[in-house]
């Protein structure tokens, strides 16, 4: 068979040195959708974390302030159920400005425990039982932090948000009251 008119021995039509350039254009349309997508799970997965992580915070909390004495006086009491709270958040795993206190209060007719440090408030107490022998309290707990693209460093997304194509990674809820993103858990126990 006759040789091509173009073709040689050395430089065949199809050479691996003419690939080369496809090669690379294609590894990097590729890396580009391998990191979006890996970015995409890394992004939607710290958000979901958090809220896990704050649900649980608030059930141990929960938990740590039922075995606090309600015979004490009212304000003792109150103070001692908010360190307890606080107690359990500074043990957890989360970074203190990765959390905050200050959550809505869940309905009206709900007082503000003692504020703590750093968290400030971290909680809501309702009184159920007027005399003091039938006193008792329904506490919630409430653990958040905000998650914007901008804001103070402790308001902001922990892992950036990108916006590829239009789409913003991670696209994450807005609270309806304020406007903005906030990761929230909350528990509520009968004391």
């Amino acid at each position: 068979m006759p040789p091509l008119p173009h073709a040689s021995i050395h430089n065949p039509p199809h050479c691996a040195r003419c690939q080369r350039g496809a090669v690379a254009i294609e590894f990097a349309a590729l890396f580009a959708l391998f990191f979006a997508i890996l970015y995409g799970i890394l992004a939607y997965s710290l958000p979901l974390l958090l809220q896990l992580s704050f649900k649980q915070i608030t059930a141990d909390a929960a938990r740590r302030t039922v075995r606090v004495d309600p015979a004490l006086e009212e304000g003792d009491y109150l103070r001692i159920v908010a360190r307890e709270a606080a107690l359990t958040v500074s043990n957890s795993w989360l970074p203190a400005d990765w959390v905050s206190g200050n959550c809505p209060a869940p309905a009206s007719g709900w007082t503000a425990l003692p504020a703590e440090a750093p968290y400030g408030v971290l909680g809501y107490y309702r009184l159920v039982g007027e005399q003091l022998q039938d006193r008792r309290y329904i506490l919630d707990i409430c653990l958040q932090r905000k998650y914007n693209r901008t804001g103070a460093p402790n308001e902001t997304a922990i892992l950036p948000t990108l916006n590829l194509l239009g789409f913003d990674i991670p696209s994450l809820p807005t609270d309806a009251d304020s406007g903005d993103v906030v990761i929230r858990g909350r528990t509520e126990i009968r004391l």
